[in-house]
């Protein structure tokens, strides 16, 4: 009898679904129906500034606790839970949420830690346990399920805040009954490992980590404990460098269609440029998932930041459709490379074991210190007119997170040691 087909290409196929509704719906849709909330509800650049900064935040804060919930629980378990929130959030948009801080709150809060809890990180986790030698193409293939959920969330939820007759209320509608299929999708197809379906990572029955001299990508072939990884220091000099594409993301989504209103371009217009530069990405997605496996993808993510640092102030200077798209463009390409950089330098630096843990500090951090930019860059607007100074700002931390890059080495592991017996006193 022939052995089952592996079936970590279509465990990655589900995931690929969950990431789609839980992660770029809220995170892409909440770009769009913002201004119209803003309108409805006479919300100031400040306040939707400080909604999209309370839900980036909220993506990574409670990621240390679906991390303990991916040990504790399971992945399948801690999807569940997570995409549960996400309706619970989306429905009570939906319903009855009327006011600047009950928004904060729900669409902020509630609905970030429904993504923190239901996408990135157990299902990262569950892509390191199953893949080893194509770990960096199987998470960027991951990864575009946010891709292609962004570019199709903002026109699709723009048309129904625009046209129906309940506005953007319809838009939270529409995430809710995903999220509904979401938690459908991780209770029938998600399994916890290769070893519980008597399968191995990557298919193979040998499927070991590739050594040293064969590749010149470097994975880990030692296995790193939770706290040994957060004991590195490699790991927070890997966080200090993704503050800057995190800025540059987050500052985009948050204020970068306001923004370009601002420029004099449409709000359709600014609308598809975001989904432009969702949909570039993509294709950086895959060309580094490809390289990733080949190239280290330290070098990829040098690239990544660096190109970050040039299109965040280029953004400032877009008046034209040609420099809107180019500019939208490169920093799809930069944020969409440089997450899948990250993500595949924490499994192949720390491995699976440790991946949800140091996954869980590192969105926690980068996330959280990444979400001011936007409240920052709304305050400024409020009180002086522009953008300027901020976006400028960001660009200079992009660069210097590509500079640090540049200088690290892979880390050495530090064995915590065991802990001594007692010693028995022999008394006379």
């Amino acid at each position: 009898m022939s052995a089952a087909p592996f079936y970590g290409w279509k465990l990655l196929a589900a995931l690929w679904l969950i990431l789609f509704i839980n992660l770029a719906l809220p995170m892409y849709g909440l770009s769009v129906l913002d201004p119209y909330m803003a309108s409805a509800l006479h919300l100031d650049r400040t306040m939707l500034g400080l909604t999209y900064a309370v839900f980036m935040s909220m993506t990574g804060i409670p990621a240390p606790l679906a991390a303990w919930m991916v040990h504790r629980f399971g992945i399948r378990a801690t999807l569940l839970a997570g995409n549960v929130l996400l309706v619970a959030g989306a429905v009570a948009m939906a319903s009855f949420v009327g006011s600047p801080w009950a928004i904060v709150l729900v669409a902020g809060a509630l609905v970030g830690t429904a993504d923190a809890i239901g996408g990135p990180v157990p299902a990262q986790a569950s892509v390191t346990r199953w893949f080893v030698r194509r770990r960096s193409f199987a998470l960027a293939v991951l990864l575009t399920g946010a891709g292609i959920g962004g570019f199709i969330a903002p026109p699709l939820l723009d048309r129904i805040a625009a046209q129906t007759s309940g506005g953007w209320r319809n838009g939270w509608w529409v995430i809710a009954a995903l999220g509904v299929l979401a938690c459908v999708i991780s209770w029938l197809w998600v399994k916890e490992d290769p070893e519980s379906l008597g399968q191995h990572a990557d298919g193979a029955p040998a499927a070991g980590v590739p050594t040293l001299a064969a590749t010149r990508v470097h994975i880990t072939q030692e296995d790193w404990s939770p706290l040994e990884a957060l004991r590195s220091s490699t790991l927070w000099v890997l966080m200090a460098a993704a503050l800057g594409f995190s800025a540059a993301l987050t500052l985009f989504l948050a204020q970068g269609i306001t923004h370009l209103e601002d420029l004099g371009h449409s709000p359709a217009s600014a609308a598809f440029a975001l989904s432009f530069s969702v949909i570039v990405g993509l294709g950086a997605n895959l060309g580094v998932g490809v390289l990733g496996d080949r190239i280290d993808p330290r070098w990829l993510w040098v690239g990544c930041s660096a190109l970050d640092a040039v299109a965040i102030v280029a953004l400032l200077f877009a008046r034209s459709d040609a420099a809107m798209f180019l500019v939208s463009g490169a920093l799809g390409i930069a944020g969409s490379g440089a997450m899948v950089c990250m993500v595949t330098l924490l499994g192949n630096y720390f491995g699976a074991r440790a991946y949800a843990a140091v996954f869980g500090a590192a969105s926690a951090i980068q996330s959280t210190l990444g979400a001011v930019a936007p409240v920052i860059a709304g305050y400024w607007y409020d009180r002086h007119g522009s953008y300027g100074p901020v976006f400028i700002a960001v660009g200079v931390l992009c660069a210097a997170g590509a500079l640090t890059l540049a200088l690290i080495s892979p880390p050495c592991r530090t064995r915590i040691p065991a802990p001594r017996p007692a010693r028995t006193v022999l008394r006379r």
